[in-house]
């Protein structure tokens, strides 16, 4: 090896020596400066008063105040440079039943942090039936996940929710999806009228699912809704179903607006069938009128 090769190796072996030494100094810098930052009380996040944006828009403040907010505040001090503070904030976050998500986490200097959370929406209320056939109402979200909270009425929100009657399966603890197939098919009934506005032009109460299925009768209609004023409203079989002479949602809303030109709120009309090419309607019975009692002369 001649001696000019010798001493260019010689040379880059003694700057290779001498970066590895400061690349090693800087690291061990690095670590005091970091372990001094983070025991410092300037760098103290307390997760107790923890903003968290995004306060969802259908309950009113005194109902997120009681049970969403209660449920996502967490106690303890992290340190902003604590490596474990973001896994440790997304293992509570996913874990409670409210949160649909965590959109972001954002440190803040010194000590604070921005968080943005997808909060679940209530898209119905399943009503189930218990001991001495009192009845049980549960909030469920459009992936069929129930909600926190067991009410003995209907909750009472800034938005319609239509009431689930007929499901079967008893529910799961909050947080967790109800496996129901009658709840499924109902659910997307539940999304098809909220998509095309229907609960702005008429009072639906319930969505009656008991013959899911055909099982009581295979030759009615699957799902029925109830307005507030009693009309049924048949609605077929499910947006899922493979029954090729089914229409689209698209096309029962249709049948049922077209329905809804002639009678608003479909007053005086008794029972209307949607899962048809053309709606039918049967008419309520008119009512008889009262006779005033004769008086003896």
């Amino acid at each position: 090896m001649s001696g000019g090769l010798l001493h260019i190796l010689k040379r880059w072996g003694v700057s290779i020596l001498v970066i590895t030494g400061v690349v090693f100094l800087l690291l061990i810098i690095h670590r005091k400066v970091y372990a001094c930052y983070s025991v410092q009380d300037t760098y103290q996040i307390n997760l107790a008063p923890l903003e968290v944006l995004n306060k969802p828009d259908w309950c009113p403040d005194s109902y997120f105040e009681q049970t969403i907010r209660t449920s996502i505040q967490m106690k303890g001090k992290f340190s902003l440079f604590d490596k474990k503070l973001f896994n440790y904030l997304l293992e509570q976050y996913n874990a409670n039943p409210w949160i649909a998500r965590v959109e972001s986490i954002e440190k803040q200097f010194p000590d604070n942090l921005i968080v943005k959370l997808e909060i679940r929406r209530p898209l119905a209320v399943v009503e189930i039936k218990k001991w001495n056939n009192r009845n049980f109402y549960y909030l469920v979200d459009h992936e069929a996940v129930r909600l926190p909270g067991e009410y003995y009425t209907i909750p009472s929100l800034s938005m319609p929710l239509p009431i689930i009657v007929g499901v079967k399966n008893s529910p799961p603890l909050p947080g967790e999806k109800w496996h129901d197939p009658g709840l499924s098919n109902a659910l997307s009934v539940a999304g098809v009228l909220k998509q095309y506005q229907v609960y702005a032009r008429l009072d639906i109460s319930s969505i009656d699912i008991t013959n899911i299925g055909g099982r009581i009768n295979k030759k009615e209609s699957e799902i029925v809704l109830f307005t507030k004023n009693k009309t049924r409203i048949e609605w077929g079989r499910s947006a899922d179903s493979n029954n090729l002479f089914e229409p689209s949602s698209a096309e029962k809303i249709k049948n049922l607006y077209q329905v809804l030109e002639v009678s608003a709120q479909l007053s005086g009309i008794k029972c209307v069938k949607i899962q048809f090419e053309q709606p039918y309607i049967i008419l309520a019975p008119a009512k008889s009128a009262i006779s005033s009692p004769k008086t003896n002369k």
